[in-house]
């Protein structure tokens, strides 16, 4: 009985094949052709869908928005032995029919009875070029007007197209499952390699997955793709695209899941490792940056373009930085210690403006609290250097000597970390010790208001509270804040523009967006200088000491320390922690503290905590050899054309260091301001060293009642009353 039935299906389908091919047959090609939009324009006007990729600087792919994950390669680039791995299985007579086959679709519809009665789909009879048409134009509906159109469009696209460029269309545009499309695509999320990498086995294994992703999923049924592989090698081997010799060796090479290789696998030529999932998820790499990038993307174009339109979007970040700074935070023994601790750093080029790193938090996922741009935090200590630099601009000498005694102010009584008192101080060794009675005194001198001028014209945009505690870092700022401030200190006195994005292109190169270096002078080298050579003395002598950074010098062969300077600070409590550094090349700005802003502990000092981190970090960016140590060379040049001159002084009066100094400290001074008297000529006193003060009508038993800060101030600005209870009081 069941023969009868088979035999009926059988003639009765070769019935039908007949009249189609006859007057039905003319009818549905008419019917196809005419219901067909202008073929030369779709085949013109075809883009496939391509992800929107995100580069470092150094063109390392850290990101990328997709809903199809595609990367696009150029015939070329694809090896022979792949583009035959796929002919021999899909289209062994590609590079000389002209779009299909008629004997394969006649084939098609013999065999389909056969496979209608084991109810498995019946095989397509397509050639290369009909599956192209398939994938690029038509649905996978397997009916026979789709078949007609899918022939007409086939011979069209042979008309237009070289073979080369169908071929490369098509291996551009198959899915191979896993998230993949494309044989490219491919070749990344199975094995971890490029085209040009694969081997013989390797192609064949690949090109046998688009006929079933499911089924032939390396991942996830290695043993049905490797008899896959096995078959495709042999249609290889028969149709002539490879040798015997080639076929052997071939044969010989294994395939192992990722996760049950062992070190010996991974160094076997033999061995071919398959991957884990490597599908591309949101913000895997260096989330923290990747998050600020996304942000502006989606402000400068739509969802749509940004998910197909394959655009190319360059960043200044650099894979390799970004990965020592999440190595060395995050491993970092404060937080092993204090689990509840988190923090951030930021490093920008300072000649550039280009951000290199960024943490935004210890093991920062994508979309959490980015510290280093949400935490707002008392810089402490690390605000002080606009204080100096304001100082030295209106002339103050760093051998000016200032007070250090108990001071009070009403409820206020501020001290110095370590609560004992100096008496006199040079300011210079006030800036080195972190000392905080010297930087209020030096306030006094120099006015509020250019105090705060000067942090405005750095780049502090945040409020500034109107009052004496400013000396301290009584405002609130973000590291990132604190770092773009701090540019002109590293390169000479130059504002520089901090950028995320050099430049967006679209799919075909074309340059959408551009970002250019904008730097802008805005204070006189001397003045920088003299300020470097401060917080150069801070890393070498003070508070800094913990970031101090060592290299080779090749000049001398020997183990120098590199130029660097910088700024501890930590805040009333122990609640903030913060070391900002900077080379000629580049600042770096860390912070740790609680997410509640509540106190760490005794000892969570900048210096003792953050700089610590902060020298392990750059540290390791000189040992393997991602940045090599520049000198600050328009200090040195000022030194050399004699605009500065650097003198020994005694750093308890200011004066030239004699036989009686003791305490004697390296200043740089300028040209006309050198000190002519040594240190025993004050021996009953300093009063009449002291200049005079900017700020005459101060009354330091109350600084509100200051005559600048009542006429100048703005409404909105806190009192000293509000900010003292958080107010930095150590280095």
């Amino acid at each position: 009985m069941k023969k009868v039935n088979k035999l009926t299906i059988i003639l009765s389908f070769l019935i039908i094949s007949i009249s189609t091919i006859t007057g039905a047959g003319f009818f549905l090609i008419y019917k196809a052709y005419s219901d067909l939009p202008d073929i030369s324009k779709l085949i013109e006007e075809y883009d496939p869908i391509i992800p929107t990729i995100i580069y470092d600087i150094n063109g390392e792919i850290i990101d990328k928005f997709y809903k199809e994950n595609r990367e696009i390669a150029k015939i070329n680039e694809i090896p022979l032995e792949v583009q035959n791995a796929f002919l021999a299985i899909e289209d062994k007579n590609f590079r000389t029919h002209y779009g299909f086959e008629p004997l394969r679709i006649i084939k098609s519809i013999i065999m389909a009875p056969k496979y209608i009665l084991a109810h498995r789909n019946i095989p397509g009879g397509s050639t290369i070029t009909q599956q192209l048409v398939k994938n690029a134009f038509l649905t996978n509906e397997r009916r026979i007007m789709r078949k007609i159109k899918e022939a007409l469009i086939a011979i069209e696209i042979e008309k237009h197209y070289t073979k080369d460029e169908i071929l490369e269309k098509y291996l551009n545009e198959i899915y191979f499952g896993e998230g993949a499309y494309g044989i490219k695509t491919s070749a990344h999320i199975f094995l971890g390699k490029e085209l040009y990498e694969l081997n013989l086995a390797e192609a064949a294994l690949l090109a046998g997955i688009p006929n079933r992703p499911a089924k032939y999923s390396p991942i996830r049924h290695l043993d049905n793709a490797i008899k896959r592989k096995n078959l495709i090698l042999n249609q290889m081997l028969k149709f002539g695209f490879i040798t015997k010799k080639q076929y052997t060796n071939a044969k010989k090479v294994k395939f192992i899941l990722e996760d049950k290789a062992t070190e010996e696998d991974k160094e076997n030529p033999y061995v071919s490792i398959i991957l884990k999932n490597k599908k591309s998820r949101r913000g895997v790499i260096a989330p923290d940056f990747v998050d600020f990038v996304d942000n502006k993307i989606f402000e400068m174009f739509e969802a749509k373009d940004i998910y197909e339109g394959g655009m190319k979007i360059y960043t200044t970040l650099d894979l390799r930085m970004q990965k020592i700074a999440e190595d060395v935070f995050s491993n970092s023994n404060i937080f092993k210690k204090n689990p509840d601790l988190d923090g951030a750093l930021i490093t920008i080029d300072s000649n550039t403006g280009y951000v290199k790193a960024v943490i935004g938090g210890k093991n920062y996922k994508s979309k959490n609290f980015n510290r280093a741009f949400q935490a707002l935090r008392q810089p402490g200590s690390s605000f002080k250097p606009f204080l100096y630099y304001t100082a030295l601009k209106h002339n103050y000498q760093m051998n000016l000597v200032v007070e250090d005694s108990p001071l009070e102010f009403g409820d206020w009584k501020p001290e110095n970390y370590s609560g004992t008192f100096e008496g006199n101080i040079t300011i210079l060794e006030a800036m080195e010790r972190s000392r905080n009675i010297p930087a209020i005194n030096l306030l006094q001198k120099v006015g509020i208001k250019n105090l705060i001028t000067e942090a405005r014209r750095f780049g502090i945009s945040s409020k500034i509270p109107y009052n004496l505690t400013i000396a301290l870092g009584s405002l609130s700022l973000s590291p990132f804040e604190l770092a773009k401030a701090y540019i002109p200190f590293s390169n000479g006195g130059y504002k520089v523009k901090p950028i995320f994005i050099t430049k967006i292109t679209n799919r075909y190169g074309k340059i959408l967006f551009e970002n250019n270096i904008k730097k802008e002078k805005i204070v006189d080298n001397t003045e920088i200088a003299m300020l470097v050579h401060m917080m150069k003395d801070v890393v070498k002598n003070g508070s800094g000491r913990g970031a101090r950074v060592k290299y080779l010098n090749p000049k001398t062969n020997k183990i120098e320390y590199i130029d660097q300077a910088g700024k501890t600070g930590t805040t009333n409590g122990f609640r903030s922690a913060w070391f900002s550094g900077y080379t000629p090349d580049f600042v770096t700005t860390l912070y740790l503290g609680r997410d509640n802003n509540t106190p760490m502990g005794r000892g969570m000092t900048g210096g003792g905590a953050a700089a610590p981190i902060w020298g392990k970090y750059v540290q390791r960016l000189i040992d393997e050899g991602i940045y090599t140590p520049t000198k600050f060379e328009f200090l040195e040049n000022l030194v050399k054309e004699k605009e500065l001159k650097y003198i020994d002084i005694d750093s308890r009066n200011g004066l030239l260091s004699d036989g009686s100094s003791y305490r004697i400290r390296t200043a740089l001074f300028k040209k006309g301001y050198e000190p002519v008297e040594y240190s025993n000529k004050y021996k009953n006193g300093l009063d009449e060293f002291f200049p005079k003060s900017l700020d005459n009508n101060f009354n330091s038993k109350n600084p509100n009642n200051n005559s600048e800060l009542n006429n100048e101030k703005n409404s909105n600005d806190e009192s000293i009353d509000t900010v003292i209870n958080n107010l930095n009081i150590f280095n």
